[in-house]
């Protein structure tokens, strides 16, 4: 009888084992592939944008060619929005996300993160004459946000009844909405809030409070263990040589915060 139970468990391992070993091949098979495939939210500078040669470029464009260049492999960049950065990671459409990807719960469930490689926050922007100091001023207004973004979880969340959320496909959309005065303010991020003030000063656009601060992180499937380690790695050197501060402050304008959490 013990003989045969310690043959049915022997069995029972076998087969277990090239599973857990098939699940832990992506990093391999990248660097066999010779291309890593990432997928980055283009329509949100200044973390994923085009430049004039209508060739990717933003913060995280510029960590994924570093990321590309240590793993000794190319990059191909896959554009997504917002909502779609989840889907396209569990339809293998791409190997990783680096679309200022911030770590939640909710998205925990579905997906897993890398140790987080920056920060950003939610802000709500509009113009000086609209007076707005927190969630309460809300109250009647009409306020743009891309959709599945965490200030589309967060206001559905916590603004009062009375406000009217429309949704875009992307901060490009929503930002278009501000411009044609459509809605009265979006949420979005700092980082962009600061840019709209910037490249139209004669429309006084503002930051007027924040509503979240989160780190944000590199997005894969789970039951990547292998990949989810090298990554981590990955972001413990490059923070600690500097690398991904400099891409960050060029970027961003500001100095990435130290001491990032860990998990």
């Amino acid at each position: 009888m013990l003989k045969r139970w310690g043959a049915v468990c022997a069995l029972a391992l076998g087969l277990a084992l090239p599973a857990a070993s098939a699940k832990a091949q992506l990093l391999d098979a990248i660097q066999k592939r010779g291309k890593l495939i990432v997928a980055v939210d283009l329509g949100f500078p200044p973390w994923g944008s085009t430049n004039e040669k209508r060739e990717p470029d933003g913060a995280d464009v510029e960590t994924a060619k570093l990321l590309a260049k240590d793993l000794g492999v190319e990059l191909e960049v896959v554009a997504v929005t917002a909502p779609n950065r989840v889907p396209v990671l569990l339809t293998n459409k791409a190997d990783i996300t680096m679309s200022s990807f911030s770590i939640t719960t909710e998205r925990a469930k579905s997906i897993a993160f890398s140790n987080p490689y920056g920060v950003t926050s939610g802000v709500l922007v509009a113009t000086k004459n609209v007076q707005m100091k927190s969630l309460a001023d809300l109250s009647g207004k009409k306020i743009g946000i891309p959709r599945g973004t965490t200030q589309d979880g967060q206001l559905t969340a916590e603004a009062p009844k009375d406000a009217q959320l429309v949704r875009f496909d992307n901060d490009a959309t929503s930002i278009a909405a501000l411009l044609a005065g459509q809605v009265d303010a979006i949420a979005t991020g700092g980082a962009l809030g600061n840019k709209l003030a910037r490249e139209y000063p004669d429309r006084g656009f503002e930051n007027k409070f924040t509503i979240s601060e989160t780190y944000y992180a590199i997005g894969m499937r789970r039951g990547d263990p292998d990949l989810r380690l090298w990554l981590n790695t990955w972001i413990m050197l490059n923070l600690k040589n500097g690398k991904l501060g400099q891409i960050y402050e060029k970027w961003i304008g500001s100095p990435l915060p130290a001491n990032l959490p860990v998990f």
